[in-house]
């Protein structure tokens, strides 16, 4: 029995083995010219980011960066030629032009952050309209995909900032009050800078509204997979005044966090005022929970998602392929650091292909702990197996005959 023992030992080595099936390739489509690319990535590899790299043809690890909110500094940009008053039908309004740093140009940054000095005896509601002027055009008007709205209503929140994509060289907004009286505008400061969240989401999922059970004014809204959420569109019945919704994870890592937003919503047909969108920090999630006022009642509901963006330098023709499932196999450098984003901002997005078995893939190193359970049915039934040895010698002793 004791020369089974180290035989037993050495098996047990031998069919300990590296489990590869978790690692992925996804191939990426070619790319006809060189420079930055932009690569969206889907639920799958969304999931998946965690450890992922990207390769050449001949297997070296490429840089890339995440699109993400400070990736680029934000920059302060200097106004000229800034006026305030009212247009002709009395709104407040405000034109100005910026003045670039050395060096930049129109769209070095995706988008424009303005916060306006604004001056008017609170409750009330204005909507924005934004027109900008393109050298040698005419102003041509911002038609974005929700009304940009401004509010004060005292002790229930204010908002004074907004944000604009960054495609003009001169600006002029007017302010329409939907409830109250238009504040005036006394002054603006704008910033450039790099906010993929602020832009119009990807897709726009319809969900379904379910009242929640033992939680009165809560809806939960729920999704066929996890997907990165960056805000609601949510349809009050009217009659609904402005409100400011409570919006609560409904499952994943951060289930039961509640996200705040500074966004109203409200349904007024008799004024012909309606907003509905809801920006929310992105958070990966496959439901969530609403919370309302009492009265307040929703009539429909679409969740908005922006899957994480890869930015990519590549070369046309290459082939590239990102690895999935495993250890991340670094490059060096850091692509942030570079100044200018206008190409960026006119490239079309590549797109992954199916999924495949990765030989180049790393593995993930098992912690101590993790290291330890392979051998557990191992030591287990070695010490099966010395008990019965030790109950067989018992079973083989001759009786005593004094007994």
């Amino acid at each position: 029995m004791k020369a089974a023992l180290p035989l037993l030992l050495l098996l047990s080595l031998a069919c300990t083995r590296e489990d590869r099936s978790t690692l992925q390739r996804r191939p990426i489509s070619p790319s006809p010219t060189s420079g930055w690319a932009r690569l969206p990535l889907d639920a799958a590899a969304q999931r998946q980011l965690e450890g992922a790299w990207i390769s050449d043809g001949s297997g070296r690890s490429v840089p890339f960066s995440l699109v993400r909110e400070g990736l680029w500094d934000t920059r302060s940009l200097p106004l000229e030629h800034l006026l305030t008053g009212r247009d002709a039908l009395g709104h407040p309004t405000v034109e100005f032009s910026l003045r670039l740093p050395e060096g930049w140009q129109v769209g070095e940054r995706e988008a424009l952050a303005l916060d306006l000095d604004l001056e008017g005896e609170a409750p009330w509601v204005v909507q924005v309209r934004a027109d900008r002027q393109r050298p040698g055009g005419a102003f041509v008007a911002l038609d974005p995909p929700a009304p940009f709205h401004l509010y004060n209503l005292g002790s229930a929140g204010s908002r004074s900032t907004l944000q604009l994509p960054w495609d003009g060289d001169r600006y002029r907004l007017s302010l329409v009050a939907t409830q109250g009286t238009a504040p005036r505008i006394r002054g603006l400061r704008v910033q450039a800078e790099t906010r993929p969240e602020a832009l119009e989401a990807e897709l726009a999922l319809d969900t379904v509204l379910a009242p929640e059970p033992g939680q009165p004014q809560t809806w939960r809204l729920s999704l066929p997979e996890t997907q990165r959420i960056v805000g609601l569109d949510l349809e009050l019945t009217p009659p609904a005044a402005p409100i400011q919704p409570e919006i609560q994870a409904g499952d994943g890592p951060e289930s039961g966090r509640v996200w705040p937003s500074a966004d109203l919503v409200w349904n007024l047909p008799a004024l012909g005022s309606r907003a509905s969108r809801i920006a929310l920090q992105p958070l990966l999630a496959r439901s969530l929970k609403i919370h309302l006022p009492p009265g307040a009642t929703p009539q429909s509901a679409r969740i908005l998602v922006r899957r994480q963006t890869l930015l990519i330098p590549i070369e046309a023709g290459q082939v590239y392929v990102l690895h999935l499932g495993g250890e991340p196999k670094l490059a060096p450098g850091n692509l942030g650091a570079l100044p200018s984003l206008s190409s960026l901002v006119r490239s079309a997005p590549l797109s992954l292909g199916p999924a495949e078995p990765d030989p180049q893939g790393l593995l993930r190193p098992l912690r101590a702990d993790e290291r330890a359970r392979p051998w557990m049915p191992w030591v287990a039934g070695l010490a099966v197996l010395a008990l019965g040895a030790v109950a067989w010698k018992l079973f083989q002793q001759p009786a005593d005959p004094a007994t």
